[in-house]
């Protein structure tokens, strides 16, 4: 190789790495929240007896949400904040035992309650259903997989309530979903 040919494969390389930090300096932060709220109500209704939860677990979804992604946008990070507040519907029960809230988020309706698409599980002393109401709320960091289904445009999300909490007599407990905010983040490019 002569010296200039060197020369200029070096400043050839440095173009393209100059090229390659400019279009990075040009991306810049990208945060936004995606409340899954104003999508799907997920609320409903469950019984808790001598036997108790009735169905155990109760499943909610899946839920499809759907949106036109934009290209420019790559998410690096997805958080969950979530609230769900029990009460009991029948008046005089007494309730013991817990409940748990488990959140589920991934790209495909028929293999959502999978493991692998876990997001968030919360747990809770049933006790205070006895004199008002109780919440399970926590955060929690999706996975690579699930941020890619969120990237896809398409993605379902849903829950199940389960756990080992028993009343003495047949009682309905309502269950709502105050709060299940997606908070994204990653980079845009203009």
């Amino acid at each position: 190789m002569r010296k200039g040919e060197g020369y200029r494969l070096l400043a050839r390389g440095w173009f393209w790495v100059g090229l390659l930090l400019g279009v990075a300096a040009c991306s810049a932060p990208f945060n936004y929240e995606l409340n899954v709220l104003n999508f799907v109500d997920l609320s409903g209704t469950f019984t808790v007896g001598q036997g108790g939860i009735s169905p155990n677990p109760k499943t909610v979804g899946p839920v499809e949400i759907r949106y036109t992604p934009d290209s420019r946008v790559n998410l690096t990070g997805v958080t969950l904040d979530y609230k769900v507040c029990f009460a009991s519907e029948t008046p005089g029960a007494s309730f013991q035992g817990s409940v748990a809230y488990t959140a589920y988020l991934g790209g495909d309706a028929g293999t959502l309650f999978q493991e692998a698409n876990k997001l968030a599980e919360g747990t809770k002393d049933v006790s205070a259903l006895s004199s008002g109401a109780m919440c399970v709320e926590g955060q929690a960091q999706a996975t690579a997989a699930q941020v890619q289904a969120i990237q896809s445009g398409t993605f379902y999300v849903g829950a199940r309530i389960s756990g080992n909490a028993t009343s003495a007599q047949e009682a309905t407990v309502r269950y709502r979903t105050e709060r299940f905010l997606l908070r994204l983040s990653g980079t845009v490019r203009p």
